[in-house]
């Protein structure tokens, strides 16, 4: 079939005269294979932008910084600086940043009971506070004896034991040495009960609570413990940076020191960084010869892990009798002067730590 008869039926298809087809001259068609010829636009005239320029929107390098900015103005626009100048314009305190010396946390620990751990919770309280820290004792055991130890400006009756308690911060109390406290508080078994449980269900349960207080900068926390194994032991041991443990210079004690050491590896073997351990030779009676035997094996065994030796005085037993410690009771008696010393020890060991980090 030729092309001339197939474009004369399609003619026919479409009801078209055959007689009506034209040639297209192939000169006037591009194929796509062939590049197209760049034809120049004919360009009208346009009259000028009289329109002024917008400045730009946001020119950091180009804006000045305010005239009371003070030093540091490029902090003026961090979100610190906005902080503090809302903090201004609504007459509130501008919030600081966050210390960088970090709080020490001292949980006294002791194996067994009766050895006077809660008597130098307090007195050690006192001492670190009397010595330019601020300090807070908590009391993690559930007898509550800690508070006896102070003179309070007010009474207490609750404490951090209380599940519904949000904030630790609204039942601490002041006392007159200064030192603020947080009583374990007088609940009743079944409240017991159930913070325990919490405890244990939460083991960064002190951990958070310490950290919302948000503690100012070379604070010092007291944590006094019950004796022996407990769930707040083991909170204690979890956030402490420092444990003191409390041990007597007889038969008891003696034997009853690697159960306390023993407890201390294992609930603090979870930690990236041990605390520091140090012992405290409490109720030394140089007259008894076991006693001075005892305390040189100690001094033999433990070596610069002893903090120090407290003497036997009866002063310490009479100062809780008037509700009050140690070194308001008798400052100049000899039990006084020991822990003086002995704290003037831990302060020091602060300082040392510090430097090593």
């Amino acid at each position: 079939m030729s092309v001339s008869r197939d474009i004369s039926g399609l003619f026919k298809w479409f009801g078209g005269a055959p007689e009506s087809y034209q040639e297209m001259p192939r000169d006037d068609i591009r194929f796509a294979d062939e590049p197209a010829q760049f034809v120049e636009p004919v360009r009208s005239p346009v009259a000028p932008d009289t329109t002024p320029p917008l400045p730009p929107l946001c020119n950091l390098a180009a804006m000045p910084a305010p005239s009371n900015a003070g030093e540091g103005a490029s902090d003026v626009w961090s979100a610190q600086g906005l902080q503090g100048r809302l903090a201004r314009l609504r007459g509130e305190a501008t919030p600081q940043p966050s210390a960088a010396v970090p709080s020490r946390i001292v949980a006294v620990v002791s194996a067994k009971g009766g050895v006077g751990k809660t008597t130098l919770s307090a007195n050690f309280a006192v001492a670190l506070q009397r010595q330019g820290h601020s300090v807070l004792a908590f009391d993690l055991d559930p007898q509550n004896a800690l508070q006896h130890h102070f003179k309070l400006t007010q009474a207490m009756t609750s404490g951090l034991a209380e599940s519904s308690l949000r904030d630790w911060r609204e039942r601490c109390v002041s006392s007159e040495s200064g030192v603020l406290l947080l009583p374990y508080g007088d609940v009743s078994e079944e409240q017991r009960l159930q913070f325990e449980q919490q405890l244990i269900d939460e083991p960064d349960y002190l951990a958070r609570r310490l950290a919302a207080m948000h503690l100012p900068s070379a604070s010092v926390v007291m944590l006094d413990t019950p004796p022996g194994p407990s769930v707040y032991l083991r909170q204690a041991l979890s956030v402490a940076t420092d444990v003191l443990v409390v041990t007597l210079t007889d038969a008891a004690s003696y034997t009853a020191l690697s159960k306390i050491e023993g407890l201390i590896k294992t609930y603090a073997q979870a930690r990236q960084q041990a605390p520091d351990v140090s012992f405290l030779i409490n109720q030394v009676d140089e007259s008894r010869q076991l006693s001075r035997e005892i305390k040189q094996i100690y001094q033999e065994l433990l070596g610069t892990q002893i903090l120090g030796t407290v003497s036997q005085d009866e002063a310490i037993s009479h100062a809780l009798a008037c509700n009050c410690n140690a070194l308001e009771y008798a400052p100049d008696g000899v039990g006084s002067q020991d822990i003086l010393g002995c704290s003037r020890v831990l302060q020091r060991r602060f300082a040392a730590t510090l430097q090593a980090v």
